[in-house]
């Protein structure tokens, strides 16, 4: 791939860096976190055995318009390009979508690699503002080139920014996703929220209200669980104090959220819903663009489940002193520009980012403290005789935070009250107390021994048996 050479210093070749024809400046936002739903479905698949609760959750899933006609179960997997060279890249684009303002302008820019061989994940956060060549449209903000793509032919704009990426990194990027934010907070609340650290605190009194206006947001150093509606403001927040005020911080927390919800996503084993994939599968496919195959996709899980989070590297591209591109004010508008001539030293970090030590990629972040203590995992077990009710009350636990590690029949269906067997010797009191008030009043809570011996999962903290008493409403 031919390397582009740019003399910035003459000015020349420098138009406007505005938004493409018939778009505003766009309000930071982040709907990147979307594709996180497609690989933690597709990692789920990969480890899920086809008993009757996962065959159930495939078939819906074949059912539904996105991937309709398209055959998972038993389908083998589609090589992927790049797997050949240990290499998989694919770029991530997140923008406003129809209703907001610059609909079109990607504002969130990932070029997300794997190499297989060593079993290692690295994200690549593009600034918005850095200045590009873009064909027929000159000289750019990389965010324009999505709306350019659109405006010469519709449902080009993902293939343009990723042939426009390809020639700056000088790395082929076979595939993209391209999402927009409207199914952003479902997204996160469906999983029941998620887990994320904030490195400081900070306030932002410019933050994006409606009908044009501004409102006030604030976050709190430490572990926070947030909303899907609190982790859209964490994302999207650029005007905050404390350092938080630029582009390249939202990319850090951008990344963080992404991070937070395939944790959480891949914790409530979502997969094993088959109501909850539906839905959320659903939302995806209006709100998502892509080259990727399902065969592909479902590759691309299966050579990466085993992934560690802790040990994917995180690259933030600003205008640093060490960074390869520098700020400056071309024709009134703020845009980044490569520091030589030249988009050498870019390519640089886009070749070799993989090669970072892991150690040292951690090293460059502050480290949290660990994550507050997960909840007990739990078997449910149906005493009450009513169909389906130990599937609805493992659905509600799920959205509460709890892991269901089991699900099943109890061995009589004469249960007038539902049971709580606790298994850790008195360590889940305060948690039984928030479950009995979920379940109703007429709940006995027991210390072992178990009703009979082999009745519950070695896996589980709390056996459940629910009874005759379970409010229907649950």
């Amino acid at each position: 791939m031919k390397l582009l050479k740019v003399n910035f210093l003459s000015g020349d070749h420098v138009s406007p860096a505005d938004p493409a024809p018939g778009t505003k400046p766009a309000k930071s936002l982040l709907a990147l976190v979307l594709i996180t739903g497609i690989f933690v479905f597709s990692f789920g698949i990969g480890r899920l055995s086809l008993s009757e609760t996962a065959s159930a959750a495939l078939a819906n899933l074949t059912n539904l318009p996105l991937l309709n006609q398209m055959h998972l179960i038993g389908s083998p997997d589609r090589g992927l390009k790049g797997e050949g060279d240990d290499r998989i890249n694919v770029l991530l684009l997140g923008m406003g979508g129809e209703g907001h303002d610059g609909p079109l302008l990607t504002d969130t820019i990932m070029v997300a690699s794997f190499q297989p061989s060593q079993n290692k994940v690295a994200l690549l956060s593009i600034p918005r503002d850095m200045l590009v060549p873009l064909p027929k449209a000159g000289w750019r903000k990389i965010n324009a080139a999505n709306a350019f793509g659109e405006l010469e032919s519709p449902g080009r704009g993902g293939e343009f920014t990723k042939t426009a990426l390809e020639g700056l990194l000088g790395i082929d990027i076979p595939y993209y996703v391209r999402v927009d934010f409207q199914a952003f907070q479902e997204l996160i609340d469906d999983v029941g929220g998620v887990d994320i650290y904030v490195d400081r605190s900070f306030t932002d009194h410019n933050y994006p209200a409606t009908f044009n206006s501004l409102q006030t947001i604030s976050f709190t150093e430490g572990w926070q669980h947030m909303s899907g509606s609190e982790a859209l403001r964490f994302a999207r927040s650029r005007h905050g104090n404390s350092g938080e005020g630029s582009d390249f911080a939202r990319a850090k927390r951008q990344q963080k959220v992404l991070a937070a919800v395939k944790e959480r996503a891949t914790a409530f084993n979502m997969l094993k819903n088959p109501a909850r994939v539906s839905n959320m599968l659903a939302e995806l496919q209006s709100n998502i663009t892509t080259n990727m195959q399902v065969g592909e996709i479902l590759r691309l899980a299966k050579l990466g489940r085993s992934i560690d989070p802790a040990t994917v590297i995180h690259k933030v591209i600003d205008d640093g002193p060490n960074s390869p591109l520098q700020a400056a004010v071309i024709n009134s508008a703020y845009v980044l520009v490569p520091r030589k001539d030249d988009w050498s030293d870019l390519r640089q970090v886009a070749e070799t980012i993989l090669d970072t030590p892991v150690a040292v990629a951690a090293g460059s972040r502050q480290q949290p403290p660990a994550s507050p203590a997960a909840k007990p995992k739990i078997e449910l077990q149906n005493g009450s005789g009513r169909s389906g009710l130990a599937r609805a009350v493992a659905g509600r636990l799920a959205e509460s935070g709890f892991t269901v590690v089991k699900i099943g029949n109890a061995g009589s269906f004469e249960y007038t009250k539902t049971a709580i067997y606790d298994l850790s010797n008195g360590g889940n009191a305060a948690v039984i107390n928030d479950l009995k008030q979920m379940l109703g009043p007429d709940v006995n809570v027991i210390a072992s021994p178990l009703p009979f011996a082999g009745s519950t999962s070695r896996s589980a903290d709390l056996l459940i048996i629910l009874g005759k008493s379970t409010p229907d409403n649950i």
